[in-house]
């Protein structure tokens, strides 16, 4: 068991498209009513609310966080948030406080211009609501799931490490304590053979930056990746439910790992 179970631990799940989730809603993993709630900061923020999917859903910003198609409907159409906190809940005894705070298409440029301010927002929101309703928080970290288009920009590993440092910074400036990292996967060579395996090389920067930032810094711990999942992809860039109820499952157990281990050193 982690340490302080009579507490919820306050969750940020960032990043770009594979955090907000393309997949299928009705065969996403079922969160145990008990393993936690969702904060919803923008569209219900006078309550929590059970963990669903699609995650996140009308949590959208017209000046920030704003993951809408152009006819209006939501991009989140599933993701790997609830199988994370069923598992991290099953193994860890722990609640989980989530908020949505991710957007498709987003470089890590973007987020340090501006998403960032909207995200650490929600945080503060958050952390003030459950103070405010007494509601105990246990420990605060983000998980994110970014890097695609970082990888389209031709960005490099330095470039890379160098602005998630300055946006988990920020983070921590709101009270985070941990980066638990989910490693970008594939550009999808199979499916889209032209010129895949050369787009995907881009990829590999990111995800070698990815490896390098979680070997050497004290705040970023890998959790995940999608990198073994490029044969349950949907299109050149996300993956179907079943990867990501996988990759949910294999995060959440790898946190609630962290933490037990943290814990055992005490």
């Amino acid at each position: 068991m982690c340490d302080k179970a009579d507490k919820s631990d306050l969750v940020v799940f960032a990043g770009q498209s594979n955090m907000a989730g393309r997949g299928n809603a009705a065969m996403a993993m079922k969160c145990n009513k008990n393993a936690g709630f969702e904060y919803k900061a923008v569209s219900n923020p006078n309550r929590l609310m059970p963990v669903s999917e699609p995650f996140g859903l009308g949590e959208e910003r017209i000046e920030g966080i704003y993951d809408i198609n152009p006819d209006g409907s939501s991009k989140r159409t599933g993701s790997m948030v609830s199988a994370l906190i069923d598992t991290y809940f099953r193994q860890c005894g722990r609640k989980i406080i989530g908020v949505c705070a991710s957007m498709g298409g987003t470089s890590t440029v973007q987020w340090k211009e501006s998403y960032i301010k909207d995200a650490v927002s929600r945080l503060d929101a958050a952390k003030s609501f459950l103070t405010s309703n007494n509601v105990p928080i246990g420990n605060i970290f983000i998980v994110w799931s970014q890097g695609e288009t970082d990888g389209d920009n031709n960005v490099c590993a330095e470039d890379y490490i160098k602005n998630l440092k300055h946006l988990f910074h920020e983070f921590k400036m709101h009270g985070a304590e941990k980066c638990f990292l989910i490693q970008t996967g594939h550009y999808n060579y199979i499916d889209y053979p032209h010129g895949g395996i050369e787009h995907d090389k881009k990829y590999e920067v990111i995800r070698k930056a990815q490896s390098t930032i979680c070997k050497n810094d004290k705040d970023f711990v890998m959790i995940a990746s999608f990198e073994p999942y490029i044969s349950q992809m949907k299109d050149p860039f996300h993956y179907n439910q079943n990867a990501y109820n996988a990759v949910g499952k294999t995060a959440g157990k790898a946190i609630a790992d962290y933490y037990e281990k943290m814990t055992s050193r005490i």
